[in-house]
């Protein structure tokens, strides 16, 4: 009886011991993911990825440079011309409107630098994505296609009035950047991997399920709670994505580059799973 009750006792251990590992397995597995990793973390790969490729961070340099530059001359000029009239418009002489007049300048620079500079970064995150996949061996030249120059020129992104709505939270630092990025995660993840949907000639449609799980509308997606479900890939890519531009000034010149080879090295570990899994299922 004794020697049964032992048994008992580590048939039980074992089950416990059995059920904890799985438990903990679940913790650090990446195999939640479709495609093998964490996709929140490849903006930080990306930057790691950049400094080892000169013929990537030369490029990259390049257009911060000229970034800088233009944003800076926003910076003076507001500083100049806008920051007075603005702290009389939010209290006169009060130590807070001043306050918020600076606060308002660095949003207002970030806004103007990034509507200057559109077309030349979004050219240049192209040429990022592109010689990204092909340093990484996944880009087939026979298959795949670069993004049409006419997106260059496209400003309106997706869900492009809710990010307006939401964008003046970025006022706030770290917990207004933090909401702003929660709320636009998925889509910002999406138009980040969009070059990697035209490139492979993803259908609309395709592209929804992709990211959505189902083919949603944007509204019923921007209302669904599965788009800010913390297991979805482009969400969680999306909203550090979000967080790294969201830095005053340096996030809208810098970021939007070393984010571009993020989505490539994203793209990469989807072709070496064999294609976005949307194509699988259909």
């Amino acid at each position: 009886m004794a020697s049964l009750a032992t048994g008992a006792k580590l048939v039980g251990a074992a089950t416990s011991a059995a059920s904890h590992l799985n438990a903990a397995k679940k913790v650090v597995s990446l195999s939640k993911f479709r495609y093998g990793h964490d996709p929140s973390h490849y903006p930080v790969k990306a930057m790691k990825f950049i400094s080892t490729h000169p013929s990537l961070w030369k490029r990259v340099f390049c257009v911060v440079a000229v970034g800088i530059t233009v944003a800076f001359i926003c910076l003076v000029l507001l500083l100049v011309f806008a920051l007075k009239p603005q702290a009389a418009a939010f209290g006169g002489e009060q130590w807070w409107s001043w306050l918020l007049a600076v606060l308002a300048v660095i949003l207002e620079t970030a806004v103007l630098s990034a509507l200057l500079m559109a077309v030349v970064q979004s050219k240049a995150q192209t040429e990022v994505f592109t010689e990204t996949m092909k340093l990484e061996k996944c880009w087939d030249a026979e298959r795949m296609t670069k993004q049409r120059l006419a997106k260059d020129f496209q400003i309106f992104k997706k869900n492009f009035f809710v990010r307006v709505i939401t964008f003046p939270l970025n006022i706030v630092p770290v917990l207004g950047s933090a909401l702003y990025a929660a709320i636009n995660a998925t889509f910002v993840g999406w138009d980040y991997m969009d070059r990697y949907f035209d490139a492979v000639k993803l259908p609309s449609k395709l592209q929804r399920v992709e990211v959505f799980g189902e083919d949603r509308s944007d509204i019923s997606a921007l209302c669904h709670r599965s788009t800010y479900d913390e297991d979805n890939e482009y969400a969680r890519f999306g909203f550090m994505v979000a967080l790294f531009e969201a830095t005053p000034v340096i996030g809208s010149v810098l970021f939007p580059l070393t984010n571009a080879c993020a989505a490539a090295l994203f793209a990469c570990d989807i072709e070496r799973a064999g294609g976005p899994s949307v194509l699988m299922d259909h």
